[in-house]
Order: structure tokens, then C-alpha cells, then sequence
């Protein structure tokens, strides 16, 4: 008759065996479980800080197809020789890059509209359907003639470690934009023609890009795809081309970490 007395019956007052146990049990298990989704919220990358920005832009610049397309532009357009350059990467909207939108006009001064994607001081440029790349015949000569050379410079063979990374859904169209959960989307844009780049992160938390090509400098081939969004050492030759860093690699010398 005791254990009958201690049987939960919704209607009726609750036990006082059944209330002392859930006094000190509740607690407990609501602790355990902000523990549980504290722990696994620490656990996740960081989301980033990408932006993509809603309004279009257009930049003037040269444009170019090599390695992938992109638009090289003075810090602040038609500024004086003392502007530094920027090197801006060109995509089209989805998971395509946009070397048949501008491969007419390779090499030559132009204008692109597009939206603006930005993380780390890097920006890409997405251009829409209906986004026209035209030619530009109003920048003066002397800025036209500083845009036409690279400065670049080799910086010999480096070892590093960190992971492929598409820069479009990295700058901010996608959220995360890196890692396991992010594999299957990085590995379609990068097979459709989005520049690939090689991400690494040092004890500061400081993140360094470097844009991946084949030892000859051209666009890389789908020997890479297997590992993106993998963590791997890459090894390579290092060069500065104005801003950016471009590391030649062979696909076969990757290594999974």
C-alpha cells in the first residue's frame, strides 16, 4: 500500500517522495543541458564576419582572365600614382565564375557593376545576369599604363597549413562559409569556376588568403576539388602579385591533416 501512495496521478496532490526527488533532480538536469548547448555552441566555427553588401557597385579597372578572372583597380578610381592597386575577383551569380562574362575584354580597361562580398579587408564582386561588363575609355593615361604591369615579386617555396575555401560563400554569401558542413556547396562553386584560395589561421586568430594556381600560374584543375573544406598542408612557391598572394601548387603534393 506504501508504493501506491508514491504513484503519480495527475489529478491528485504530488507525492512527497516524487516532489523531493524532482527538487533536487531539476536543477541538475537543467544545468546539464545549458552545459550540453554552451559546450556545442563553443565547439562550432565562427560564422565569420563576410558581408554582402545590397547595393550594386561599379569599379573601374583592367580586367583579366588569368589566373581566373578578375579586376585590378587604383585604391580610389583615377586616383594620382601614388594609389595603391586592388585586386578585385570577378564571379557570376550562383555557383559559376564569370570568365565568359568578361573574356572579350581580357587585358583592356573596363567597367564592371556588380554587388560587393567582403571579409578581411578582400573583396570579390558578383555580377548579375543583368549586369553589363563594358569597355572604359575615360581613365586617364597615366592610371591606365600603372594598371597594365603587375608588381610582383617570388618569395620562394613555402610548407602551410589550412583549408581550401570557395571566397564567395566565404566572403559572406554563405554562412559558415568553411569547414565539413560547408564541403559539398565549396566543392560546386569552386568546380564551377570560383577562384579557389587557401586559407590559413595563426596563434593570434589572424587569417591569411593566398589564391591557389598550378605550378605555371593558370587556373587550377579538378585534381583539387577532393580536398576542399578539408584541413591539409599544401606546398608551393610563393609570390605577391600588388595585393594579393598567389601560391603555386601541385594537386598532388596536398596532404590531408
Amino acid at each position: 500500500m506504501s508504493d501506491a501512495r508514491e504513484f503519480y496521478v495527475g489529478y491528485l496532490r504530488m507525492p512527497a517522495g516524487l516532489t523531493r526527488f524532482l527538487r533536487w533532480s531539476a536543477p541538475v538536469l537543467i544545468g546539464a543541458a545549458l552545459t550540453t548547448a554552451w559546450s556545442l555552441s563553443r565547439s562550432q566555427n565562427n560564422p565569420g564576419d563576410g558581408v554582402w553588401h545590397d547595393d550594386a557597385e561599379s569599379l573601374v579597372g583592367r580586367l583579366s582572365t588569368t589566373p581566373y578572372p578578375h579586376i585590378r583597380i587604383l585604391s580610389k578610381q583615377y586616383g594620382d600614382a601614388a594609389q595603391s592597386i586592388e585586386t578585385v575577383l570577378l564571379v557570376s551569380e550562383g555557383k559559376h565564375g564569370a570568365g565568359e562574362r568578361v573574356a572579350a575584354l581580357d587585358g583592356r580597361i573596363a567597367r564592371v557593376r556588380g554587388t560587393i562580398l567582403e571579409r578581411d579587408g578582400r573583396r570579390l564582386l558578383e555580377l548579375s545576369d543583368t549586369d553589363v561588363v563594358t569597355p572604359e575609355e575615360s581613365m586617364p593615361e597615366p592610371q591606365a599604363r600603372r594598371l597594365a604591369a603587375h608588381t610582383g615579386v617570388t618569395l620562394g617555396p613555402v610548407t602551410l597549413q589550412g583549408e581550401i575555401i570557395d571566397p564567395k560563400c566565404y566572403s559572406g554569401a554563405m554562412k559558415p562559409g568553411e569547414g565539413k558542413a560547408h564541403k559539398e556547396c565549396a566543392t560546386l562553386c569552386i568546380a564551377g569556376g570560383i577562384p579557389p584560395m587557401f586559407v590559413t589561421l595563426n596563434a593570434a586568430g589572424k587569417r591569411n588568403y593566398y589564391l591557389l594556381t598550378d605550378p605555371d600560374g593558370r587556373a587550377l584543375d579538378e585534381r583539387i576539388l577532393p580536398f576542399v573544406a578539408d584541413a591539409v598542408q599544401v606546398s608551393g612557391t610563393l609570390e605577391r602579385r600588388d595585393d594579393l598572394q598567389v601560391l603555386r601548387i601541385n594537386p598532388a603534393d596536398i596532404r590531408r591533416l
